[in-house]
């Protein structure tokens, strides 16, 4: 599949699958089935889950221009990745009954170095809607990482709403390890999932 990066030059990015899922109501809270609680609507909080992309990236396939030399150290100040644009059309929360929504995003870091990563909602023209969120540093070698929840508020679901793409831009830093060259990082890889949660009270339907 082809995404444009912020450039406007279009990456081939193997691996990447959008996974836009229709919305599954569901209660991940065991308390939900309690059988006084369920005589009670008012303490009924189904939630609402949906699956939203998940990609696998070779740190080349978002190399800077110009990359950096094979035998060119990881700087402290880290190198900034080309970003990555996904489509959000179809995406929004609209109900009364959803006060918050969160962003869920398991990082997986096979690279050498430590990462990070900022999520910002942008226009067709990529100009940022609203505030971006960051992920703070991820370990190399951290297995299915979740990232502490990302709350969306009312501002932000609308931010949402108003947006044309979601943007992910990747940094890269020298682990804790030692030093490491681009040579050795560019042929490794890392993925991100990103889901949408919302729990839902259906007292304001």
């Amino acid at each position: 599949l082809n995404f444009n990066a912020m450039k406007l030059l279009k990456h081939s990015i193997s691996g990447f699958v959008l996974l836009f899922a229709s919305i599954v109501l569901f209660s991940c809270n065991l308390e939900d089935f309690n059988l006084n609680k369920l005589s009670k609507t008012n303490n009924l909080i189904p939630d609402v889950f949906a699956p939203f992309a998940y990609g696998t990236f070779k740190v080349s396939d978002l190399a800077p221009t110009p990359a950096p030399l094979d035998n060119d150290q990881i700087p402290a100040s880290g190198i900034n990745l080309d970003p990555i644009i996904i489509s959000k059309v179809g995406t929004s929360f609209s109900s009364v009954a959803i006060d918050s929504v969160y962003l869920i995003t398991h990082f997986t870091n096979e690279t050498l170095c430590d990462m990070e990563f900022e999520l910002s909602f942008v226009t067709a023209s990529g100009i940022q809607i609203g505030k971006s969120y960051n992920s703070g540093i991820i370990t190399s070698g951290a297995k299915d990482f979740r990232i502490p929840f990302f709350d969306l508020g009312r501002v932000d679901q609308n931010n949402l709403a108003k947006a044309t793409d979601i943007k992910l831009s990747f940094k890269l830093f020298p682990s804790i390890l030692g030093n490491t060259t681009y040579g050795l990082v560019k042929s490794k890889q890392f993925s991100v999932k990103l889901s949408f949660y919302a729990p839902v009270d259906l007292q304001k339907l």
